[in-house]
This record gives structure tokens, C-alpha cells and sequence, in this order.
């Protein structure tokens, strides 16, 4: 090892380990018998497998001579407990190790659209009655992420050990960061299970301003005012992905308090069939009015809604859905949450 800090993905399978950081440099999936020395290398399956740290004094030749140094190899724990990455650091005997990486790891289900981080090392003014979030809700502090669109894409038909990596630059708190972010899904029961690392660079690569795309998006939401909201959701399933807009107010999203559909259950069908209908007919879209989605603390607001099909080269996977709130209604709720 001729580094200080190395930052090695322990997501996927054991062949499968790569580093994705090597000191001040964020790195891709890189194999880690090109950082680690072999020795080295070795201390990587002792703490994932026990979840504890190892420590050891190894030799490292150098141009002019040999140099004895500490190397401590320490584990990054999931939400399941399981280790999902290995922090190592190596400083010369006598010197402070170098302080580790600022990471954190996550879960991410596919299917239920639902965040869980392990904790909370950045500092984020996050609820603490809550350990799981919302995709729509973290993205309303996403400033950049190149390669959004390719993710949600790879997230909506996940095929077995599929692999992501990017920067994410976002505002959580008032402050621009940018993040490293990798994630791997597995098999099986698995497949819409993906285990992550967010890892802060902001110490050596600079946020990011907006890309293109959010700016369009940014720009498309300011177009409509008021009562008018724009968000991007999938298809198949009618989930939230993304607001253009800032959200209808007031509203109980799924997964935000409970996992009850957020339209009235006569709606969710109108929803399906509408969606259903415009599919089969290729055409671009549809329109429904007077949807009823369940409000905090009782009751509903009453919305129109048309729904655009964004093309892409197969079966449409995305739906940009415009809600104009029209009124309000304080009929009984028939689903129990």
C-alpha cells in the first residue's frame, strides 16, 4: 500500500471487491490488487466477515529504503448490520494515522421506492423518529447527479448484478457537498434490494453547479405557478420519483407516514386503467379529473391531473404527471393505515 487512505466496496460478491477511493482521488470500480499490497489484502476478509477492526505493522520498500508502518483496516457498517465497505489507513510508525473517510452506507428497495441509511455522519438535519426516506424526497435537495436518468432507468428493470457510480452534488442544511455515491444490487430476492456508499469528496473536489437537465427542470417547474405540480414517476407502478415542482402541499405520500397509497382506492384504479389504456393505444399521454389524494390529518385534496408518457426506446418506463389542485373534500377515508 503506497497511500494513506483507501476506501474498498464490500457491496457485491467476494470477487467483486473494488476501491473507490484512493487518498485524495475518488475512484470507479478500480481493482484493489492494484492499490493494496498483497499483506494488505489479507485484512480485508478478516473485518468484513467479524466486523471489527485489524491493526498490523507491515514493511514498505521505498527508493531508498525500507520503511516499517501501522496499517489499521476498519469496517463501514449497513443498516442490516452487515460490513458494506472497509476504510484502510497506514501512516509511518510514530505518525497519527490519517483521519477516515467520511462515508455513510444505505440501503435503497427498489420496489418500495425507500431509502434507509445506516446513520447520519454529515451532520444532516434529518427526523429522527424517521430511518427510512422517500427517492422524491432526496432528490428535493439533489443539485447535480449526472447519470440520474440512466439510474432510475437501471433501478426501474434491474437486471442481476447491476453496479452504478457518480458524483451527486446536493444542499442538506443550506450547503452545497458533493458526494461519491456507488450501488450494487444482487439476485434473486435480492435483485430490487441495492446496497450503497455515500462518500463526502467535498475535501478534494469541489461542488458541482447544476447540470443541464435539472436547469430544464428547474425552468419547467418556474413555467407553471400556484396550484400547478409537476413530478416524474414510473409507469408501471405510478411511484414518485422526482418533483419538478415543489410538492402539492399538506399531502401523506407513500412511505412518508404510511405505506397506504396516496389516491383515494377508487382513484388508484381510474389511475391504472387510464395509464393502461394509453400504453396500448401508443399514444403520449392522458388526463383525469377530480383525483382524490389522502391529506395530513384527515380528508382529501381534490386534483386534475394529465400525464405525459416520456419516450424511450422501448415500452415507456416514465411518466411526467402535471397536478392542478381544484378543490377539496372531507369525505370518510375507507383504507385503515
Amino acid at each position: 500500500m503506497n497511500s494513506g487512505r483507501v476506501l474498498i466496496e464490500t457491496l457485491g460478491e467476494y470477487e467483486d471487491r473494488t476501491v473507490l477511493a484512493v487518498d485524495e482521488r475518488p475512484a470507479r470500480w478500480r481493482s484493489a490488487a492494484r492499490v493494496l499490497r498483497p499483506e494488505v489484502q489479507r485484512m480485508i476478509e478478516p473485518v468484513w466477515r467479524r466486523g471489527e477492526s485489524v491493526e498490523m505493522a507491515a514493511r514498505r520498500r521505498s527508493r531508498d529504503a525500507e520503511q516499517v508502518e501501522i496499517v489499521c483496516a476498519s469496517p463501514v457498517f449497513g443498516p442490516d448490520g452487515q460490513v458494506y465497505a472497509v476504510q484502510v489507513r497506514s501512516a509511518a510508525v510514530g505518525s497519527e494515522l490519517p483521519e477516515p473517510y467520511s462515508v455513510v452506507a444505505f440501503d435503497y428497495s427498489s420496489r418500495r421506492r425507500s431509502i434507509h441509511l445506516a446513520d447520519n455522519p454529515f451532520g444532516w438535519n434529518l427526523s429522527e423518529s424517521r430511518s427510512h426516506w422517500t427517492v422524491p424526497e432526496a432528490f428535493r435537495h439533489v443539485r447535480r447527479c449526472d447519470g440520474s436518468m440512466e439510474l432510475i432507468l437501471q433501478t426501474l428493470d434491474p437486471q442481476e448484478r447491476m453496479r452504478w457510480a457518480g458524483d451527486v452534488t446536493a444542499c442538506v442544511g443550506g450547503t452545497p457537498r458533493r458526494y461519491h455515491m456507488a450501488l450494487r444490487n444482487g439476485t434473486g430476492t435480492d435483485l430490487t434490494r441495492w446496497r450503497g456508499l455515500l462518500h463526502d469528496v467535498t475535501e478534494f473536489l469541489a461542488p458541482e453547479p447544476a447540470s443541464v437537465d435539472t436547469a430544464a427542470l428547474a425552468a419547467l417547474g418556474r413555467q407553471r405557478p400556484g396550484r400547478s405540480h409537476l413530478v416524474l414517476a414510473d409507469v408501471e407502478k405510478v411511484r414518485l420519483i422526482r418533483w419538478v415542482t415543489d410538492p402539492v402541499p399538506d399531502i401523506q405520500w407513500k412511505g412518508v407516514v404510511d405505506d397506504r397509497d396516496t389516491p383515494h382506492p377508487d382513484d388508484v384504479a381510474r389511475i391504472f386503467a387510464e395509464i393502461g389504456r394509453a400504453v396500448r393505444a401508443q399514444e403520449t399521454g392522458g388526463r383525469l379529473t377530480g383525483i382524490r389524494l389522502r391529506r395530513n390529518g384527515g380528508g382529501w385534496t381534490v386534483a386534475d391531473a394529465v400525464g405525459t408518457l416520456v419516450p424511450t426506446s422501448d415500452s415507456p418506463k416514465l411518466l411526467l404527471i402535471e397536478l392542478t389542485v381544484t378543490g377539496y373534500s372531507d369525505e370518510p377515508d375507507p383504507t385503515e393505515p
